[in-house]
């Protein structure tokens, strides 16, 4: 996130990268699926379909970016999607799409943003 004082160029930035880090499917998958959920890597890989090492790339950036955040419990890392921005979009991308995006297999993207 940026500060208070970020010029108007450095906001610009900050959201053209979280909406590049979006536009890719599969990391947008991801954030869908882990918006109201935490997952692991193994079982995130098989509801999303791609392979865990694909999958790993994909969190590891994600997680670069602050978009999503793990917690580690014994030999696993479960993952969880809370940044308020991303859920703000995934709620407006919903109501947008909603019959391309909230499918059965799709998690509800109900969970109301914290304050921005």
């Amino acid at each position: 996130m940026y500060s208070d004082h970020a010029t108007r160029d450095q906001r610009l930035a900050w959201h053209a990268d979280l909406l590049g880090q979006l536009a890719n499917p599969s990391r947008l998958q991801v954030c869908i699926f882990l918006s109201d959920r935490e997952e692991d890597v193994n079982s995130l890989a098989r509801k999303i379909g791609i392979s865990q090492p694909a999958l790993s790339r994909h969190l590891a950036r994600l997680h670069r970016s602050g978009i999503i955040k793990f917690r580690s419990h014994a030999q696993f890392r479960y993952y969880s999607c809370d940044h308020p921005d991303v859920l703000e979009l995934l709620k407006t991308l919903t109501e947008l799409y909603s019959p391309d995006l909230s499918q059965d297999k799709m998690p509800s993207l109900s969970k109301t943003p914290k304050a921005l």
